[in-house]
């Protein structure tokens, strides 16, 4: 029997839900390791969204973590902010959800295996986002120099 699970049991997620998570118990409280069941699964499925263009009206929609999420964690990593702004190419960015799309995704298969890595997948993730985001601004700086 294949794993399935009712897409319109799970509820929201969204940019709200984020802040209060990181206002009760810090930034770290939204990595994907530390997110309930429920949360996991639905991000998983916005990143999904988000990843293939579903969905994708190009405003911002409050019910939807996944994009919020992506961003902080980059501040997080080291991304330069500009007022509110950060500075990063698309193609960093698209990197950056594909890394927390992955991170998600073994998270949640991790639970279901009841396993646990070396590493947490939080620990791995920001630092794989650390390195995304040094590469880019490298990238950034030679271009400049050019």
């Amino acid at each position: 029997m294949m794993l399935r699970l009712e897409k319109a049991t799970l509820g929201e997620f969204g940019a709200q839900d984020m802040m209060g998570l990181i206002t009760s118990r810090g930034w770290e409280a939204i990595l994907p390791d530390a997110l309930d069941d429920n949360h996991l699964l639905v991000v998983s499925n916005q990143f999904r969204d988000l990843l293939s263009g579903v969905g994708w009206s190009g405003d911002h929609d409050p019910a939807r973590a996944a994009l919020p999420l992506t961003l902080l964690l980059l501040t997080k990593a080291g991304a330069k902010r500009s007022g509110d702004s950060l500075e990063m190419g698309l193609e960093t960015l698209q990197e950056a959800l594909c890394l927390l799309s992955t991170a998600v995704d073994r998270e949640i298969v991790n639970r279901m295996l009841q396993r646990q890595d070396a590493i947490p997948i939080g620990t791995g993730l920001i630092h794989g986002l650390q390195m995304l985001v040094r590469h880019a601004q490298e990238h950034a700086d030679s271009e400049c120099h050019a």
